[in-house]
């Protein structure tokens, strides 16, 4: 009844009571597929992590190309990888030719040497 009118939060309390923990993190992620097709990325955010899956949370924004909350999460959820996230995101700018976003990243990462090489390489 709460999954069918949205109503998460309260839906939340009574699955984590009754059902096991595959199967209510199986359901959060189907919702969240769902709201990432219908282009409501936020509340699919929400699912994937009340699913405990921030991975997919973060290969959404990748996949929309909204990379500010992509960051965002990685941040939050995997602050192990953000240098090597943006020095990817660093890569993939500079290959778009997007130079000054590339810069951003190249300097978040660390490797501003990458930033100097690439505005040479491009003149």
């Amino acid at each position: 009844m709460y999954v069918r009118s949205n109503k998460w939060d309260q839906a939340y309390q009574i699955i984590t009571r009754y059902l096991p923990e595959s199967e209510y993190t199986q359901l959060y992620i189907d919702e969240a597929r769902k709201f990432e097709a219908e282009g409501r990325l936020k509340d699919a955010e929400r699912m994937y992590l009340t699913a405990n899956e921030p991975d997919l949370a973060i290969n959404m924004y990748k996949k929309a190309e909204q990379f500010d909350h992509m960051i965002r999460l990685v941040h939050k959820c995997r602050p192990d990888v953000l240098k090597e996230t943006h020095q990817h995101l660093g890569q993939t700018m500079e290959m778009k030719g997007n130079l000054k976003q590339a810069e951003h990243h190249y300097i978040e990462s660390g490797v501003w040497q990458y930033a100097v090489d690439m505005f040479k390489a491009h003149e």
